[in-house]
Formats: structure tokens, C-alpha cells, sequence
């Protein structure tokens, strides 16, 4: 195992500066500072950091909130010869409407083959060079998209460095593709002057196999 790399955590924005075509900021927030580990097994989803300049403080500790219009969580696996599909990617998203805007955030973790993994929680640490890397490394991308008043926003991120964890997975060595159950894990990552740390217990809505 790498030894885990020291990140700084993500400087919260000062709310009376927000501009939602620059910054995205959940209501009746209560964590002042980015977390430093999984937030645990009751569904959440925490995203902090500064990325090309958009502030993003999401705090959502109650999946039913009335800005969200949809949470879309996948697993991805591999069509092979045999009967068997390797296990390598996670992918979540949110849409969710703050300020009157309409705002589409998701994020993935991928690797060779999570059932390879030997138990969870699994430590990773986060690399570009392979999009499905082996072992403790993983890779991670970063997206997010609105549009309002002329101003269009659309930015997909990769060549990320730091640590991950995959903390909770219904799925974890299970025979066959599966979209239900839960997955929770832990994002802290950096990109040159950029931060992303996501904390997430989300509920998996599909599955998909490609070839």
C-alpha cells in the first residue's frame, strides 16, 4: 500500500459573496470545514473543493430535500467471454435545483476490477494515467453543468491526484451485475490549485454491462 498523501481540506466559500452561476451552495448547511473521512452509512451526499473557479458547499444529509429532482447512482461492468463481468466503476449524480437554477453534478470512481479487492473498506490512492487501474489505484472524474442568463457552465475534470476510500457496497463480490443496494465512499482530491472532497451514502439505481 502507498503511503496516503496529505491534502489540505477545502476552504468553505463566504456565503454573502455566493453567485449561483459561479458557486453551488445547498441551503441550512452545518458543516463548517470539508470532512476528513467517510461521513458513515446513512444516506448523504457532500461535495466541497473549487474547481476553475466555481465554489461548490453541497450538504445533503436528507435525500428527500424538495431542491432535488433526481439522483442517479451506477454500477458499471465489463461484457466478457466468460460468465463472468469485472466490476470497475461507480458512477453518481445529482440534479438539483438551487437559487432557481437548474444544476447537474456527478462524479465516478473507476478501477480494473473492485471484486479483485480483498475487503472493504478499500484505501486507494488517486491516479490519471489509467482510466481502470489495478491494485490500491484508482481514478476519479469530476462533472458539472447549468445555464442561466447567457452564462453556460460545463466543465468534465479528470487528472486528479489524492486519496479515496470504498467504505460501503451492497454489490461487493456478488455473483452477477446488480442496480440495487447502497454505496457509500470518500473522495479528497486535488487538481494543480483545485479541491474536491465528496463524502456519499447514495442508493444504486441501475447497473449497466459494456462491451
Amino acid at each position: 500500500m502507498r503511503a496516503p498523501l496529505f491534502l489540505a481540506l477545502a476552504a468553505l466559500p463566504t456565503l454573502a459573496a455566493a453567485d449561483p452561476l459561479v458557486d453551488t451552495i445547498t441551503p441550512n448547511n452545518t458543516l463548517t470545514e470539508a470532512p476528513s473521512a467517510w461521513l458513515g452509512d446513512t444516506p448523504h451526499l457532500v461535495m466541497m473543493g473549487t474547481t476553475v473557479g466555481h465554489t461548490f458547499d453541497v450538504q445533503i444529509m436528507d435525500l428527500d430535500m424538495a431542491e432535488i429532482h433526481e439522483i442517479e447512482v451506477k454500477r458499471e461492468y465489463l461484457l466478457t467471454d466468460t460468465d463472468y463481468a469485472p466490476y470497475q466503476e461507480w458512477d453518481f449524480g445529482i440534479k438539483i435545483v438551487l437559487d432557481g437554477m437548474d444544476k447537474s453534478i456527478e462524479g465516478k470512481l473507476t478501477h480494473a476490477d473492485f471484486n479483485d479487492l480483498e475487503a472493504l473498506p478499500a484505501s486507494f490512492n488517486i491516479q490519471s494515467a489509467e482510466e481502470y487501474p489495478e491494485g490500491d489505484l484508482i481514478f476519479t472524474e469530476f462533472e458539472y453543468e447549468w445555464e442561466a442568463e447567457g452564462i453556460s457552465v460545463n466543465e468534465e475534470l479528470a487528472e486528479w491526484s489524492g486519496t479515496a476510500t470504498m467504505n460501503l457496497d451492497g454489490s461487493f463480490k456478488a455473483d452477477t451485475p446488480n442496480g440495487d443496494g447502497m454505496i457509500g465512499g470518500y473522495i479528497n482530491a486535488v487538481r494543480g490549485g483545485d479541491t474536491i472532497v465528496i463524502s456519499f451514502t447514495l442508493p444504486v439505481t441501475e447497473f449497466e454491462v459494456e462491451d
